[in-house]
């Protein structure tokens, strides 16, 4: 059997594995722990400094922004390699996306795409189309929402990940407390309190 044809029936018996959520549950936990001696040291470092970092940046709340975002495409990009995460799939663009004032601004003035002059009610959008969804891939993808950015899943496939199964139980998510924080500290900083769904905001 050739090296291509075992990585197809790896990626088939992984599959078919997964679609038990004990066997998911269990890969999961098993990603997780490989996960963080995986980062390089230097971006460790930072990321346990990245409050102090915050501390010292010049700029207003959307140049922030823009700069912890390209610390988190580095910090993401070390554990791209344990993701099913890939362009294509697009189960999470079918999730309720929260979304606030800074972050609309910034896709504004990335994008140039203007939000819509009323803001749509709230509901359940769980299942829907993300509006910036595009053939298959997000148009934005520069721009796209801190929870965009932070949302990766550590499965072996993307099984779960699918909206009519996503809610079935909770798997481990890798999440850095320091980032979280310097996005909380934005948030403050530019008074974006208020959340909405980005449907209610983009259409």
């Amino acid at each position: 059997m050739t090296p291509q044809k075992n990585d197809q029936a790896r990626g088939i018996s992984q599959a078919l594995a997964e679609q038990n959520l004990d066997v998911a549950i269990e890969n999961a936990r098993a990603t997780f722990a490989v996960v963080a001696t995986s980062i390089p040291e230097p971006l460790q470092e930072r990321e346990a400094h990245l409050v102090n970092w915050y501390n010292r940046l010049k700029g207003n709340p959307i140049t922030k922004l823009r700069a912890l975002y390209d610390f988190m495409a580095q910090i993401y990009d070390s554990i791209h390699k344990f993701t099913p995460c890939k362009k294509g799939c697009i189960s999470c663009c079918h999730y309720p996306v929260s979304i606030r004032e800074v972050e609309i601004k910034f896709i504004e003035r990335e994008s140039g795409v203007l939000r819509a002059k009323n803001v749509r009610s709230t509901e359940d959008y769980h299942g829907l189309a993300c509006p910036f969804l595009r053939n298959n891939s997000c148009s934005i993808y520069h721009a796209r929402p801190f929870v965009c950015r932070r949302h990766i899943a550590i499965t072996k496939t993307a099984h779960w990940c699918h909206p009519d199964r996503a809610n079935s139980a909770k798997f481990p998510l890798v999440n850095f407390t320091e980032v979280d924080k310097v996005f909380n500290a934005i948030l403050l900083e530019s008074q974006s309190s208020k959340a909405w769904d980005i449907r209610q905001i983009f259409f």
